[in-house]
C-alpha cells in the first residue's frame, strides 16, 4: 500500500505503432528520494492505459517518450525544430512528426485517454504536487542535459556491438542517479536490472532491455520535473502545437512557461 505522502512517477517508452511492445517504469517517493516499484514490458497499446491507471493515484506524474500533441499537417512540430536547433550539435535532433506521417498516432490517443481520466498536460499545470500530470519527454536530450554529455549515447542504432556498448554506458550513468538531486535509490531490483549482462541479449531481448532503460529515464525525468518545479525543466513549444520538456540543471536558465517557446 503506497504511503499517502508519496507521489508516483511513471515513465513510458511508448511504441509508435500499437501492435509493438512498449515499456513502463514506476517510481514512488518524496522529496528525499524515490525508488523503483515496478518495471514492466507492455505487449501492446491496449495494455498501456490499464497499467497507468493501476498505479496513478493522485498525485502522479507520467512522462511519455512519444508525441502527445500533433496538429501540423506536414513538416516538423515547432518544438521538434527548436529541440533540434538546441541539441543537434550533440546529435540529439528530433524525429519529424505530423498528421501526414501519423494520421492516427497511438501516442495522441494515449494522451486523449489520459486527459479523459483527469490528467493535464504539464504546461497547463501550476503545481504538479497535486493532481495528475502528463508530459512529453525526449530521453536523448534529457540524458545530454542531466549528465552534461558532449553527445548522445549510441544505444539505439548501429551494429549490435555498438548498441551493447551504448547500453553499458547508459547502465553506468543510471547507477549515478542515486547521487543526484533528487536521488533515485539503487535498490536491489534496480541494481540487478542495471547490471544485466547485455552481451547475453540479442534480438527482441536486446530491444526490450533498451526499452526498459528508456522507461526508467522517463520516470526519472518525471521525478526531476516534480522535484525542481518550476525551475527544473525547459519547455519547448506549447499545448497548441505540441511540446517537449527537457530537464534543466539547477544553474541553467530554465523555462517552464506555456506562453513562451524555446
Amino acid at each position: 500500500m503506497p504511503n499517502v505522502n508519496e507521489t508516483t512517477f511513471i515513465g513510458v517508452d511508448l511504441a509508435w505503432r500499437g501492435e509493438k511492445a512498449s515499456a513502463a517504469a514506476v517510481l514512488r517517493g518524496e522529496r528525499h528520494s524515490a525508488r523503483l516499484i515496478e518495471l514492466r514490458p507492455l505487449t501492446s497499446f491496449s495494455t498501456v492505459v490499464p497499467f497507468i491507471e493501476r498505479h496513478a493515484r493522485p498525485p502522479a506524474v507520467v512522462a511519455i517518450d512519444a508525441p502527445l500533441i500533433i496538429r501540423n499537417q506536414e513538416g516538423q512540430r515547432p518544438c521538434e525544430t527548436r529541440v533540434s536547433e538546441c541539441y543537434g550539435d550533440r546529435h540529439a535532433s528530433c524525429h519529424t512528426t505530423n498528421l501526414r506521417l501519423y494520421p492516427d498516432a497511438v501516442s495522441v490517443r494515449l494522451a486523449s485517454e489520459l486527459m479523459s481520466r483527469g490528467f493535464r498536460h504539464a504546461p497547463d499545470v501550476t503545481d504538479p504536487k497535486n493532481g495528475l500530470v502528463i508530459l512529453e519527454v525526449y530521453p536523448h536530450a534529457a540524458l545530454v542535459e542531466l549528465f552534461q554529455l558532449p553527445s548522445i549515447l549510441r544505444y539505439k542504432k548501429g551494429t549490435v556491438a555498438k548498441k551493447r556498448c551504448g547500453l553499458r554506458e547508459l547502465q553506468q550513468l543510471l547507477t549515478q542517479l542515486s547521487l543526484f538531486n533528487p536521488p533515485l535509490q539503487c535498490t536491489v531490483e534496480l541494481s540487478e536490472f542495471l547490471t544485466k549482462d547485455v552481451d547475453s541479449l540479442r534480438g527482441t531481448g536486446l530491444k526490450a532491455y533498451e526499452d526498459g532503460l528508456d522507461a526508467i529515464v522517463c520516470a526519472y525525468i518525471a521525478y526531476y520535473y516534480w522535484f525542481h518545479f518550476p525551475s527544473g525543466a525547459r519547455l519547448f513549444g506549447d499545448v497548441d502545437s505540441g511540446y517537449i520538456i527537457v530537464p534543466a540543471r539547477p544553474n541553467d536558465p530554465a523555462e517552464l512557461n506555456s506562453n513562451r517557446s524555446r
